[in-house]
């Protein structure tokens, strides 16, 4: 029988869970080239919705758009084929990193980081479809009610799609607010008591906030980013309200059973 270990298989792992320094290495390599064979494959996939997806942007907010160089609608398409495929396969991406990182997490740790995680990137989902579909579209409308029947709105291409980027980016930070509550609860760090007493506080940090996230000096945009910030403020206290009263009974369980 021959005993000699093929040099091509990687070796196996320990019973303690280690790897070898040079095991490790190749598994991460792996790991990297699966992860650009994937976003390469997403950004093929964007390319071909993006033309898609720039009509509905443009029929949503501005009607028409115009370019002002021979490459911008290239390059624009470009950038959005990028983003369209990077949202395809980050599932995937996030599924390979997790295989890569899980070995090396503590149990606990495990059932902590893997549910923040899908919860954040579900959170910042639906923050994204929210400027999509609902803020951009809204801010774009309020701000035409502006113009005099001598004005005549040309928007450009690459000014438009900048705008919806960067409320879609803000969109998706503030939807993790529940999630960052809900998690510093669980360690102890605030109440909900504590956040329905800083309310007053809270409104004038939602309006600083969006001062800081929407672009340019648009105000409009802020006071709409700032109504559902304040609501999800309060979903938050509700949330957090949850989780301690969770917590509450998972302690007097405990307590229950020493005590027996």
């Amino acid at each position: 029988m021959n005993t000699t270990a093929d040099p091509r298989r990687p070796a196996m792992r320990p019973p303690g869970g280690e790897m070898p320094f040079l095991t490790h290495l190749d598994e991460l390599r792996t790991v990297l080239m699966h992860t650009v064979v994937a976003c390469l494959v997403g950004a093929i996939a964007g390319w071909l919705l993006a033309p898609r997806v720039l009509e509905d942007i443009i029929r949503r907010t501005v009607g028409q758009a115009v370019v002002l160089s021979p490459v911008e609608a290239f390059n624009e398409r470009m950038k959005l084929a990028l983003i369209l495929g990077l949202t395809l396969v980050l599932p995937y991406v996030f599924y390979r990193i997790w295989n890569f990182v899980v070995p090396g997490l503590m149990r606990r740790e495990r059932t902590m980081i893997l549910p923040m995680a899908l919860g954040s990137m579900v959170m910042f989902a639906l923050g994204a479809w929210a400027a999509y579909a609902y803020v951009v579209p809204l801010v774009v409308r309020v701000l035409s009610g502006f113009m005099t029947p001598s004005m005549k709105a040309e928007i450009r291409l690459g000014a438009l799609l900048s705008f919806v980027y960067n409320l879609a980016l803000a969109c998706g930070l503030v939807f993790q607010l529940p999630l960052v509550t809900m998690t510093l609860t669980a360690m102890g760090l605030v109440t909900p008591s504590f956040l329905l007493r800083q309310w007053r506080y809270a409104i004038v940090a939602v309006f600083l906030v969006t001062a800081v996230i929407t672009p340019g000096d648009v105000i409009t945009a802020q006071i709409v980013m700032s109504v559902p910030m304040t609501g999800l403020y309060f979903l938050s206290v509700g949330l957090s309200y949850l989780v301690a009263r969770r917590k509450r009974r998972t302690n007097q369980a405990k307590e229950e059973v020493q005590g027996a």
